[in-house]
């Protein structure tokens, strides 16, 4: 058997999409790297393979590659201005490493027999993720008899609420997978998948999730089956009894009783002005924000400190105006690629059923990402990274345009 060939490749990818979410995140861009190394000899192996790569690229050229490069070119020279030039490099490696995912899934694992064990071995990994960590609320609750802490139980994430985002990702997919497909074991699993990603999404305690749920069930509604307005009920009833489970009534998108969350944004920007137009370096955020805490006692009682509670504003005080223009430009084409890719009669069913649930659950990202800083998480953008993958991948080869 040759160890550099299309199917040892594929395994490779399969394992990396299996595993990636349960890797420590310091750890996380090495796994990228070493496909990308074994990718690499992959190509020496087989000439032929770069050459029909490069003819693709000339072929399909992407509206958004312009707007892509200049992206990455400025995350690399904002390693040279930096204020924590150490924190920016690993950054930038960890997007590099989920990006040589992206093109692999894209440009050579591609193949019509493939898109569909790929799509599973994404949803496996997310239900192994909220599989443990339903495992850690029973422990807990019932063999150890103590009540489930949500703060120090997140399964293989860093805290509950990039936990929580994590699971809101795939639990839109699975739940249209699950409404498509006919009753047999590939929708019972769908089902599992949904079932544990909204335990996972309500143990974590986590409001803004909590009312992206119901956000995602209103637009799934409207963009594929009135059936989910059924499921808005109980999703309702469970969002306005929230405040009161938190005790924060008239607060509940507060950041704290002293500050709100607009206020806190202005301090922000105030503080950080003179850079606001090429800001202080990628992946800099808890440096900047550490800094702005000294001396803010208002401040010491937010649960999750050094963050902006905002993607958006990280962006601007990462890399600046410009940095989030070119992001909003790649982010616009994303989204038209997946509706483009809805919209085709070339699409198989299956996914084009799938990517509805991805466009609900990449609209529910963009939300809260506006309520909150988590949405740049190195394991979620690795989600992305792969499910454009498939998706970009799977258009190439059926010749879908402008994805």
């Amino acid at each position: 058997m040759e160890l550099f060939e299309r199917g040892q490749l594929f395994k490779a990818v399969l394992a990396v999409i299996v595993l990636y979410p349960l890797i420590p995140i310091k750890y996380l861009p090495y796994l990228g790297i070493a496909l990308g190394g074994y990718f690499l000899a992959y190509l020496f192996k087989n000439r032929d393979v770069f050459d029909k790569i490069r003819r693709s690229r000339r072929q399909t050229k992407l509206a958004y590659g312009l707007s892509t490069f200049l992206f990455v070119v400025l995350q690399m020279v904002s390693l040279i201005y930096s204020e924590s030039p150490r924190d920016t490099l690993s950054g930038i490696l960890l997007y590099f490493s989920a990006f040589i995912v992206f093109f692999v899934l894209k440009y050579e694992i591609n193949r019509p027999n493939h898109a569909v064990p790929l799509t599973r071995a994404y949803f496996l990994s997310a239900f192994l993720v909220g599989f443990y960590h339903v495992g850690q609320v029973v422990y807990d609750e019932i063999v150890r008899g103590i009540p489930f802490d949500p703060l120090t139980n997140t399964s293989f994430m860093e805290n509950g609420p990039v936990l929580a985002y994590f699971m809101l990702l795939a639990l839109f997919p699975a739940l249209t997978l699950y409404i498509f497909k006919e009753k047999n074991k590939e929708s019972r699993f769908y089902l599992f998948v949904v079932g544990v990603s909204l335990i996972s999404i309500f143990m974590t305690g986590s409001r803004i999730a909590i009312v992206g749920v119901f956000l995602g069930l209103l637009l799934l509604s409207l963009l594929y089956s009135v059936r989910f307005l059924i499921a808005l009920v109980p999703a309702g009833i469970f969002f306005a009894l929230i405040p009161l489970f938190t005790k924060r009534h008239w607060s509940y998108f507060l950041l704290s009783n002293e500050m709100g969350r607009f206020s806190f944004y202005l301090e922000v920007l105030k503080a950080n002005a003179k850079s606001i137009f090429l800001g202080r370096g990628f992946h800099t955020i808890d440096y900047t924000l550490s800094r702005f805490m000294v001396g803010r006692p208002e401040l010491l009682n937010l649960d999750q400190v050094n963050k902006p509670y905002n993607a958006v504003l990280q962006v601007v005080l990462e890399l600046g105006l410009l940095g989030l223009f070119f992001g909003a430009v790649i982010l616009y084409f994303k989204m038209r690629g997946i509706h483009n890719y809805t919209k085709s009669y070339k699409a198989q069913p299956q996914l084009k059923v799938l990517y509805v649930g991805v466009f609900v659950s990449m609209a529910v990202l963009l939300y809260v990402g506006l309520m909150d800083s988590y949405l740049m998480s190195g394991k979620i953008v690795y989600a992305v990274a792969i499910l454009m993958g498939i998706l970009h991948g799977d258009a190439k080869w059926k010749g879908i345009q402008k994805v």
